[in-house]
């Protein structure tokens, strides 16, 4: 399950504010990104202005002032963990831009009981795949749940996940 939404410049709520606030979206090679003013009127000058892939940082002070097209304010939700919750992925967009939410979600079971491992290998995943962004995942497990009990649960969710696509395909259903 999806815990967050990406903090991309063309999300609909986050281009607004960065427009509100005087800033602009701009695609660059099929990836949307926040600029300033001077950003946006240099015919996309990659070396001389900051073109931000995601609209929420620390740091990269040059979009925040005079105003703050990019935030550091964190958007917070509130979930319940039960016993069915194996563990929980945080990657950056590096591995969120080339691998699906399924992917990680298996590359992290394969090695259930090995965070570290587990972690390392989304990494490695999102590099092969071909990701040109920085490269982060943090794989936090549930002390609860065994390996067995992960396995079944990731092998019962991906015949859900099967069954369902072969309803969708049933052209003649209601």
């Amino acid at each position: 399950m999806r815990l967050s939404e990406d903090h991309k410049p063309n999300r609909g709520d986050e281009e607004r504010r960065i427009k509100n606030a005087g800033g602009y979206v701009v695609n660059i090679g099929g990836v949307h990104r926040v600029t300033n003013a001077a950003g946006a009127g240099a015919g996309l000058n990659l070396k001389d202005n900051q073109y931000l892939a995601v609209s929420r940082s620390f740091g990269d002070g040059e979009l925040k002032t005079p105003k703050p097209l990019v935030v550091c304010t964190p958007e917070t939700k509130v979930f319940d963990i039960t016993e069915e919750d194996c563990f929980i992925v945080m990657a950056c967009d590096g591995i969120w831009d080339v691998l699906d939410d399924q992917a990680v979600c298996d590359i992290a079971g394969e090695h259930f009981s090995q965070p570290k491992d587990a972690a390392a290998s989304v990494v490695r995943a999102a590099y092969q795949k071909g990701s040109g962004d920085n490269l982060t995942a943090t794989v936090i497990e549930f002390g609860w749940v065994s390996p067995e009990q992960c396995k079944s649960k990731l092998e019962q969710f991906k015949a859900e996940q099967e069954a369902a696509k072969d309803e969708d395909l049933d052209m003649f259903g209601d």
